[in-house]
């Protein structure tokens, strides 16, 4: 393998960070380049906590990780397409602005977008929560001129919507604040592509609270703080009056990467040799896992900095991609949570679960410090 290989990484999200880490530990006088539109890396794992806890906290800026791991940042949104891929292939370099940046092998990791174009003002959905901090937006709500019971509506009753959920209502109940809750959920039942018993837990925990769940409904448009819901079998039309929105309804890739066994990207089923792709833009044949999930996207990253150091070796193979997610679980505010570990009949709730998710966040934080505990 050459000492001065040249990668470039386009995306600093769990899959970018874990292919450069990975690449750094395997080959310590590599060039790498990451190109990220931000300016730091979001811990997003972590993004329900910040209705009690600074954005900062789940923070951690490029500029101390290239220190940290020596690689170079630049700061810059990448567009492409088929065409380009196939230019950037037989080319070896890509323009960042108004530079050239040569690779000799180019991993391609960028993650996804909200399902929704562009949220309506004063409607929060993961980008911009990603920004703004939401204590502070919960707590202009909790203040608020002529508001004794703010009214809240959460769109999206996945993970992310129901995660938010319990902390929000865990908020306002220890500020002793009046509120109402609504959960929105396009399905008959919650939490539908999960274990029933995972369902079922979560079901238990909001009859306790002051949520309310709105089954088979549709978002279809807020205006003058009015959300306009779409009953899914009866299809009437509904409204409810909002003075927060947060919008959860679903990320998916601005353009989903084929690869290969080993995550070599197909461009019209033609492997690309010189690059690569990880994380949630990615789909791999064969039977590794493809769910869009930390977990995923950091074993991607890992397996496929390691083909990357292996094509640009002497023997110039790869290794198929195989990893199978080995558990899910789902916080419930503060000191509670629910999953699965292993396989899916091992169900594990409250604080056992709460300290092993606060275990598995602890394994990426160590990650970060360079420290490998993913076996």
């Amino acid at each position: 393998m050459s000492s001065m290989l040249k990668l470039v990484i386009i995306g600093g999200g769990y899959a970018g960070l874990s292919a450069l880490i990975t690449a750094r530990k395997l080959s310590p006088h590599a060039h790498i380049t990451l190109i990220d539109p931000r300016p730091h890396h979001l811990l997003i794992t972590r993004l329900h906590e910040t209705v009690r806890r600074p954005l900062d906290a789940i923070q951690i800026s490029f500029h101390v990780l290239a220190k940290r791991f020596n690689f170079i940042h630049k700061q810059s949104f990448i567009e492409f397409d088929q065409d380009l891929l196939a230019v950037w292939n037989k080319q070896k370099y890509l323009q960042v602005e108004d530079e050239i940046v040569a690779f000799d092998y180019l991993l391609i990791a960028t993650g996804t977008i909200p399902s929704h174009a562009n949220s309506p003002f004063g409607v929060y959905d993961l980008n911009t929560l990603s920004q703004k901090n939401c204590a502070d937006i919960l707590q202009k709500v909790i203040l608020g001129n002529n508001l004794e019971e703010p009214v809240i509506n959460v769109i999206g009753a996945g993970p992310t919507g129901i995660q938010f959920s319990f902390e929000i209502s865990h908020v306002l109940l220890q500020c002793h604040k009046k509120f109402r809750l609504n959960l929105i959920d396009s399905h008959e039942k919650l939490l539908d592509n999960f274990p029933d018993e995972m369902a079922k837990y979560v079901e238990q925990r909001f009859a306790n609270m002051p949520v309310s769940v709105l089954r088979n409904q549709y978002y279809k448009d807020i205006q003058n703080n009015q959300i306009i819901l779409k009953n899914k079998r009866t299809g009437e039309e509904s409204m409810l009056a909002s003075d927060l929105t947060l919008m959860f309804i679903g990320n998916k890739p601005k353009f989903t990467l084929h690869a290969n066994l080993s995550g070599q990207v197909l461009n019209n089923k033609v492997c690309l040799n010189y690059i690569f792709t990880a994380g949630d833009c990615s789909y791999f044949e064969g039977i590794g896992s493809n769910l869009m999930t930390s977990q995923s996207a950091i074993r991607k990253g890992k397996a496929v900095a390691k083909n990357i150091l292996l094509k640009a070796g002497v023997l110039k193979f790869c290794l198929p991609y195989m990893h199978q997610d080995i558990g899910y679980i789902l916080s419930l505010g503060p000191n509670d949570a629910v999953g699965w570990i292993g396989n899916k009949n091992i169900f594990v709730n409250g604080l056992p679960a709460f300290v092993a998710k606060e275990a598995i966040e602890a394994k990426y934080d160590w990650w970060l410090l360079g420290v490998d505990s993913y076996f």
